[in-house]
């Protein structure tokens, strides 16, 4: 997102960052129309020096994990389904989504042919021969988890029957002769790819913490079409135009049991407000704030004691000695899975890390 101009202090979260609300709607949008979604590939093999080919194993690890197993015990949630929707879109509102819809899930946008992240395979053999090195505090919970889903049994979205649509807005394309972006001039698919299929697999395993199926469809692993998901969920029109943003974005998904209030379609003949491009005036090495017009000094005005700011050697970080059994079994074992128990904390003098969540959540 570029600079903000208007505020939106009093504006509700789950109505996003643009007017959608006041956009003309129908009860029903024919679908036929709408050109089929093609995946999106991270292996940019004739452009070595693009970024792209750095994002391939984090969004095949994004894929990997877009399902999962499902919590038991059902949490208590709102029987009213205008507040379920409100409350998960505002969370892709507070994870930078530009828009966010809700649809029943058409027949018609189920896929014949799921596609499915080449790179997912050469991931999973990484994780049966390869060793975490990291001492991350979490890490073997984290591989644990991405290990146990890529051996759980293939499922189907079978039972699903609503969908929640995450599009992210691209910025303007980088220009050749701007400073700093000879590696990232073809990357937009998938730099808004990556984002929203972070923010459906959160909402995809939030879903399932809460004891309901849920799976996210990401550019380059899908089950459904996301092109007639977005129509369908009111974000776009038939032609691929999106209000405020055009044709430009990026698009992921997560389709559920969890019983969800529907946004209507956009109307097809309804002219759309026009698109607010983010960076329209500035380079992208100067960033979105004019920062450049501030006054400088050669040193800082506020004053640092610098003699005195303690240098900590990184042999000392407790809870890596904690991994490594320098302090003991005892704090050795309660620092696996990510998780320092309670009595590390008086120990190293913080706040023990808690692991990941477990067991239904409470709205």
């Amino acid at each position: 997102m570029g600079l903000r101009v208007f505020s939106d202090k009093n504006r509700p979260m789950h109505l996003g960052p643009y007017r959608l609300e006041r956009l003309a709607r129908v009860q029903h949008v024919d679908l036929s129309p709408v050109a089929p979604f093609h995946p999106l590939s991270f292996a940019h093999y004739n452009r070595p020096q693009s970024i792209v080919n750095a994002m391939r194993d984090h969004q095949a690890m994004l894929d990997a994990i877009r399902d999962g197993l499902i919590n038991k015990v059902k949490a208590e949630t709102p029987d009213d389904l205008n507040e379920r929707s409100n409350h998960l879109k505002s969370f892709g509102y507070f994870a930078d989504t530009s828009m966010v819809g809700i649809c029943d899930l058409p027949d018609e946008a189920v896929l014949n042919r799921p596609y499915l992240n080449p790179d997912i395979a050469r991931l999973a053999q990484s994780l049966r021969t390869g060793q975490t090195k990291t001492l991350a505090s979490g890490i073997d919970t984290i591989m644990a988890d991405l290990k146990e889903a890529m051996e759980a049994p293939p499922t189907t979205i079978e039972g699903h029957r609503h969908a929640i649509v995450f599009l992210y807005e691209h910025p303007r394309a980088p220009s050749e002769t701007e400073p700093g972006t000879e590696w990232i001039i073809d990357a937009l698919p998938h730099r808004s790819c990556m984002l929203a299929s972070e923010t459906a697999v959160v909402i995809a395993q939030y879903l399932r913490l809460l004891g309901h199926d849920a799976r996210a469809h990401t550019a380059s692993s899908s089950d459904v079409d996301l092109n007639r998901l977005a129509v369908a969920s009111g974000l776009t029109r038939t032609d691929g135009a999106a209000p405020f943003v055009g044709a430009d974005y990026g698009l992921a998904a997560v389709t559920t049991s969890f019983a969800l209030a529907p946004d209507q379609p956009l109307e097809p003949e309804a002219p759309l407000p026009q698109r607010l491009r983010p960076y329209a005036k500035r380079r992208f090495v100067d960033g979105a704030h004019p920062f450049e017009t501030l006054r400088r000094v050669d040193s800082p005005t506020t004053y640092i004691d610098e003699a005195r700011v303690p240098r900590v050697p990184k042999r000392t970080d407790m809870f890596a000695r904690a991994q490594f059994g320098d302090m003991g079994k005892a704090l050795q074992d309660g620092a696996k899975g990510g998780a320092l128990r309670a009595e590390i904390g008086p120990v190293i003098g913080t706040t023990p890390c808690l692991g990941g969540l477990r067991s239904a959540a409470r709205w």
